[in-house]
């Protein structure tokens, strides 16, 4: 490239040598000329090249970072979803937890209710009696508590009298029915089913009495023209479901030797609580 140079800047020697010296430095432009035009076909080549390479590597790029936002699209995708399904659980936990607190609450209030039940009563039949200490009632496993009394509402069918058995078996008895609050109690729990009761005309048709050999009083809950001795074989009282006399279920005579779910009834285990004003 020097030589290249200077035969560019340099002017032909007027030299005897005449037309062979003339000639070299003639060709010599011609010669650098040739190249540098390929050294700027073979830059232009490279340059051509590295544009080749940036285009290559920016497309590369964005590929990858298309690549690289779909993959944290899907990332944030999945935590938005963990997140929902993780809120959800928490929703369920609490609402669960407020049922339960719920339910507790609804049955002390249902407890506290028997007790002030009690308390009335106690004041109405012994009006100068201390009603202030009652008793909380506590009944064994698979009995229903009502104004301190447990409930046995059985799986099983069976004859009335074998009924009777099976409650005495339980230091209880067949339900006796006192009131419109226990009568309307004993219909929501039975609700489809018919139900031996502890009442009976066995001894005397027509003398209904508890098992308890208290005559049935005034108040009674038989259903629509009962009892009506169909067939001169029904002495034993049951508890059926409602019927076209009303939305509760009532009273209905029918032969004892029929095999019915039955109803034993108990005075509650007692604890004594202060509900003194």
């Amino acid at each position: 490239m020097s030589s290249c140079g200077s035969g560019l800047v340099s002017s032909a020697p007027s030299t005897s040598r005449g037309g062979r010296a003339a000639g070299k430095y003639h060709e010599q432009p011609i010669i650098c000329s040739q190249l540098i035009i390929r050294f700027l076909c073979s830059t232009r080549a490279k340059g051509k090249n590295r544009s080749n390479i940036k285009t290559m590597t920016k497309t590369e790029d964005k590929k990858m970072l298309s690549t690289k936002n779909l993959v944290d699209l899907g990332l944030v995708t999945s935590l938005l979803l963990l997140a929902t399904l993780s809120a959800r659980v928490i929703l369920y936990s609490v609402v669960t937890a407020r049922a339960q607190v719920t339910q507790e609450k609804l049955a002390q209030l249902e407890k506290n209710l028997s007790l002030a039940m009690k308390y009335i009563r106690c004041k109405e039949r012994t009006p100068g009696t201390d009603c202030g200490e009652l008793l909380s009632s506590d009944c064994p496993t698979r009995w229903k508590e009502h104004n301190g009394t447990c409930y046995f509402f059985s799986q099983g069918t069976n004859t009335w009298e074998r009924s009777r058995s099976a409650c005495k078996r339980s230091q209880a008895h067949l339900v006796i029915i006192s009131d419109l609050m226990e009568q309307l109690f004993i219909s929501k729990t039975t609700k489809t089913d018919i139900y031996w009761i502890g009442l009976t005309d066995k001894d005397q048709e027509g003398v209904w009495k508890w098992v308890n050999n208290v005559t049935l009083q005034s108040e009674s809950f038989w259903d629509c023209n009962q009892p009506n001795d169909s067939g001169k074989a029904q002495d034993c009282a049951t508890m059926r479901p409602p019927g076209s006399c009303g939305a509760l279920g009532l009273w209905n005579d029918d032969s004892c030797a029929k095999k019915h779910k039955f109803i034993c009834e108990k005075e509650a285990e007692d604890t004594k609580v202060d509900l003194t004003p």
